[in-house]
């Protein structure tokens, strides 16, 4: 899961728009991670949903010994490069992957403005 943060109103530079579709963020998603199937999971699937609070995503975590299906839930409405960012750190979990300490790290639990992932910065 991860939470919204305030993101600063400093100047961010961007080489180009982010993935304009949840396919595409999934696909920016595999490109960061270089594995374009996680093999924890037996299906994928993500979709948009309203949820609680400063909740921006959600992933199921299959048991690593059993492949299962996999499933990733998006808040409505987040701007293109913040989907993104959310859509990567949730595919993040289906690989495995725990939150990290580093700030820039795409598995911090809180996106914020210095968030590393050139993929969602590109068309």
């Amino acid at each position: 899961m991860i939470v919204a943060a305030a993101i600063a109103s400093a100047a961010i530079s961007i080489a180009g728009p982010a993935p304009a579709t949840l396919h595409g963020d999934l696909d920016a998603a595999a490109a960061y991670w270089q594995q374009s199937t996680p093999v924890r999971c037996s299906t994928e699937t993500a979709a948009f949903a309203k949820l609680p609070g400063l909740v921006l995503g959600e992933a199921t975590i299959p048991d690593p010994a059993v492949s299962a299906p996999c499933t990733m839930t998006i808040e409505r409405g987040l701007s293109a490069r913040l989907r993104c960012l959310t859509v990567v750190h949730e595919y993040g979990h289906w690989l495995g992957f725990h939150h990290s300490k580093n700030k820039l790290s795409p598995m911090y639990p809180i996106i914020g403005a210095g968030a590393v992932v050139p993929e969602c910065d590109r068309a």
